[in-house]
């Protein structure tokens, strides 16, 4: 297996190191298992000398998928690099792991080519003047339409309905970066996830613009046959009034004859904000104190899922341990839309994932006390786990303790319901939510 690690890291200068932390995943592009995830958290440390940096750091993540002996999907890696600055953002390395998923038969001592970006934000702005980048962020939904060469549960042919996330960047008047998360939920191949980075290119002035849009990634999962993961989607639509799009995407996997058109629909929430993913000249200067503050709660944690009854192996079900990563934004006083994403981590459940888009409201509050409720709709698959069309809904109550004006520790206890015979499961969690603000116009 070849696979491709991404890592989104914040990092803090000290006297003589800096440190850093953030998200990191995994995914398979190239070999056998098509489908196989992996996402964590990701720690280090960094000492530079001149054009050089020397880093030693630490992941812990969760996953698996494509029928690799992943165990509970627990993993851990240890990891140490050299590089050098090629231009004042970015920098070229090699580093050295050592990996396993201790519950497990997946092991890797391994070197790896390595280039680091340095993104456009500065989560602790001293200048009173800052950049900011035009970009959207679009719900997606949509219909794959497979054949029987596409997935090994279909014998002709067969429907999946699409979701996902999809960031943008303008770089240009009618260029823009775009990274997108998405995975099918209900229909023939539920547990099918994808990650994909592209461009689309916008013709035409006006409300009504055509556009183009190429993008390459890896996917897998629910039987769809990837081989090794690595994929295309490339495609075209139209945009109104800013807010919609209609589009076509033919999604061709590189390893096996999989190829198969993807209808999508989207629905855009266009700003300006002084986060972007490159640093363009397609941007305004803005005085701080002319820019809106948002606070963006991330959401990082670990739920345990309960419940009786046998699998889809005919086992019983174990007590799921996992690691439980998101981010929330406060839509009123109180309320939140929340983004939120669960690996599983103990029970034997190594590549069972889930995708939630929810809301979570505190409704009374007590000093540095908040109590409220919160409920979600829920994409899942793998691992064994019964979850009939992959689409379920959950809903339950939060206890949140503030620990400073921004950031808190929270409770929460919900059911997850999946439908008759499902898995079904009593849900406990904890997590914490520490805020990073992002300013917009």
């Amino acid at each position: 297996m070849t696979w491709v690690t991404q890592r989104f890291l914040v990092h803090k200068q000290l006297d003589r190191i800096s440190v850093a932390g953030g998200l990191e995943t995994q995914s398979a592009v190239f070999g056998d298992y098509g489908g196989f995830y992996v996402f964590g958290l990701h720690g280090r440390l960094v000492s530079g000398f001149g054009p050089w940096s020397m880093h030693s750091g630490l992941s812990l993540a969760t996953g698996g998928g494509a029928g690799a002996p992943d165990g509970d999907g627990l993993m851990y890696r240890f990891e140490a690099g050299l590089g050098r600055s090629i231009t004042s953002r970015s920098r070229l390395g090699i580093t050295y792991s050592i990996l396993d998923f201790p519950t497990g038969d997946i092991a890797s001592k391994h070197a790896a080519l390595n280039f680091s970006y340095k993104l456009p934000y500065q989560w602790q702005s001293a200048s009173n003047s800052i950049k900011i980048f035009p970009g959207a962020v679009s719900v997606i939904g949509g219909v794959f339409l497979f054949d029987a060469a596409d997935a090994s549960r279909i014998t002709d042919t067969g429907k999946s309905l699409y979701t996902g996330v999809r960031f943008t960047q303008q770089i240009r008047n009618t260029l823009e970066l775009d990274l997108q998360l998405g995975a099918s939920a209900v229909g023939s191949t539920d547990g099918f996830m994808d990650y994909k980075a592209g461009m689309t290119k916008l013709f035409g002035p006006g409300s009504y613009q055509f556009f183009l849009r190429g993008q390459i990634g890896s996917g897998g999962g629910g039987s769809v046959e990837t081989g090794g993961g690595i994929a295309t989607a490339l495609g075209g639509g139209i945009r109104l009034m800013e807010r919609l799009e209609l589009s076509y995407a033919f999604w061709d996997a590189w390893q096996t004859e999989m190829q198969a058109p993807l209808l999508e629909v989207s629905y855009r929430i266009p700003f300006e904000t002084n986060f972007g993913f490159v640093a363009s000249n397609f941007s305004a200067e803005a005085g701080k104190n002319k820019l809106v503050p948002v606070a963006l709660p991330l959401i990082i944690g670990s739920r345990w899922n309960l419940k009786e009854g046998l699998d889809r192996n005919g086992l019983a079900y174990q007590p799921m341990g996992s690691i439980f990563l998101g981010t929330k934004y406060e839509a009123f006083q109180g309320f939140w839309f929340s983004g939120e994403t669960l690996w599983a981590a103990t029970g034997g459940y190594g590549a069972y994932a889930e995708g939630m888009f929810g809301v979570y409201q505190d409704v009374w509050s007590c000093r540095r006390s908040l109590f409220g409720w919160n409920a979600s709709l829920v994409a899942a698959g793998g691992g064994g786990i019964e979850t009939n069309k992959g689409l379920a809904l959950a809903a339950g109550f939060h206890y949140s303790l503030k620990t400073s004006s921004k950031n808190r520790w929270t409770i929460i206890a919900r059911k997850k319901y999946f439908g008759v015979d499902a898995y079904n499961p009593w849900v406990l969690g904890v997590q914490y939510e520490p805020t990073f603000t992002v300013l917009t116009r």
